[in-house]
């Protein structure tokens, strides 16, 4: 399986590698400040079923405990901008605060997600 868009995002010395990977009705969301990926957290997220009303998604911690918040934040985001479920694979082993690098991987992915077609 190949993945449908890949980026690497230098932030503070640290390498962010993201790839995302296209299932069926649903995506694969990978990030890792390594080059090798893990598994690491399992983050699940469901963009909200009610059409037409302005909700956030869903997402459901399925393994980890390590930057919960930050893996949170990308996964719902990510489900909303796709409108579709998404599962995040997130392997980070460098010691850095959350609200370091949350604002630099969101805009990546917003970007990422921007060069999909419709």
């Amino acid at each position: 399986m190949e993945p449908i868009l890949e980026r690497n995002l230098l932030f503070n010395d640290v390498c962010f590698y993201i790839s995302l990977f296209k299932l069926h009705k649903s995506y694969l969301l990978l990030l890792s400040d390594q080059k090798e990926m893990g598994i690491g957290n399992v983050t699940l997220s469901s963009p909200s079923l009610i059409e037409g009303v302005k909700t956030t998604s869903s997402s459901y911690s399925l393994f980890g405990i390590k930057n919960k918040i930050a893996n949170k934040l990308i996964v719902e985001r990510v489900a909303n901008l796709l409108n579709t479920p998404v599962l995040l694979l997130s392997f980070l082993k460098t010691k850095m605060a959350e609200e370091d690098f949350i604002k630099p991987v969101m805009s990546c992915l917003n970007e990422m997600v921007s060069m999909l077609p419709k």
